[in-house]
Order: C-alpha cells, then sequence, then structure tokens
C-alpha cells in the first residue's frame, strides 16, 4: 500500500470529521495539513492521467480525421499543442496549488497510470490500434475519474477543517496570541 492509498484510507474513513470540536487547533490544523498533502499528490495524478488521455485522444483523432498514424518525432514535437487544446477548465473560481507535485517519488503515485500507458506504450502509439487506443483511453477515463472523485472528496474535507478553524477564531476558542512564539 502506497502512502497515497494509506493517507486516503484514513482521511475518508468513517469519523474523520466527527467530533472536531473535541480537537484541539493543533491537531485539527495537523489533519487539515494531512489532507492538503493528499490533494497535491491526487492533483498531480490527475494532471498525468489527463496529460496521457489528452495524448490518446489527440492520436484517435488523427485517425478519425483519416490522417495516418504520425510517427513518434511529430507525436513528441505535437505535444505543446496536444495538452494546450485539452478540455477547457470547469466554471468557477478554482483553487490555487500550493505545491505542483508531492514531496515524493512520482513512480510510486503513478504506477496505476504506468500499467496503463506508460513511456514506452506511448512511443507505440502509432502502431496501437485504433481498438487498443480506445480501450487505454477507457481505462484512464476510469482512473480520472475516481482520482477527481477522491480530490472532490478532499478539497469537502480540507473546506470543513478550514471552516472549523476559523469558526474558533470567530468565537474566541483560539486566539491569533496562540500563534506567536
Amino acid at each position: 500500500m502506497t502512502w497515497l492509498d494509506a493517507t486516503l484510507e484514513r482521511v475518508f474513513a468513517p469519523g474523520y470529521l466527527d467530533r472536531l470540536e473535541d480537537y484541539s487547533i493543533e491537531e485539527i490544523r495537523v489533519m487539515r495539513a494531512e489532507c492538503q498533502s493528499a490533494e497535491t499528490a491526487v492533483s498531480f495524478l490527475r494532471r498525468v492521467a489527463k496529460g496521457r488521455l489528452d495524448i490518446i485522444h489527440a492520436s484517435l483523432d488523427r485517425r478519425e480525421d483519416g490522417s495516418t498514424p504520425t510517427d513518434l518525432t511529430a507525436l513528441v514535437e505535437d505535444l505543446p499543442a496536444i495538452i494546450a487544446a485539452g478540455p477547457p477548465r470547469p466554471a468557477g473560481p478554482g483553487r490555487l496549488a500550493v505545491q505542483m507535485a508531492p514531496d515524493m517519488e512520482a513512480d510510486e503515485l503513478t504506477a496505476e497510470l504506468d500499467a496503463i500507458l506508460d513511456a514506452g506504450k506511448i512511443g507505440e502509439l502509432p502502431t496501437m490500434p485504433v481498438d487498443t487506443l480506445r480501450a487505454v483511453a477507457g481505462q484512464l477515463t476510469a482512473v480520472e475519474s475516481r482520482i477527481s472523485d477522491s480530490r472532490r472528496a478532499l478539497h469537502e474535507r480540507i473546506d470543513r477543517l478550514q471552516a472549523e478553524i476559523v469558526n474558533r477564531y470567530k468565537t474566541g476558542k483560539a486566539s491569533v496570541d496562540g500563534l506567536l512564539p
């Protein structure tokens, strides 16, 4: 079990957010930091999954447009345009990432995605049959959807923990003086 799997299991466990009023503000901050760290890792994974999906879809689009599959060099040259042409950002303010990548080895995080489409398989895209490309796209879509669900659930937990911290300051149960050395 990876660090991320263990962390998600813990923060998604029933009762993780129960009885927040019984925790000290320091404990709540630790819980929030744990959720934020997991969210950074999950967001990183989501970006990797989306990038691989964009590459697969670009390859499928070329074939469906009647173009012949391009060679790997052309695919690499087109990567900036492929990634930039991905789906539009959803409406809303979004969230500013504190970190762009987690403080851990990416290989541990991307193992599931690599099992579906690693660098070696990306190199084979020009020769992959369309049915294989569609199957890979389906697998990546399923993983990306699961990752996105986890990300949303983490944001809900972070928001709830942040609201508890803010409430403590508003009600006087916590003081800014406690932050000073």
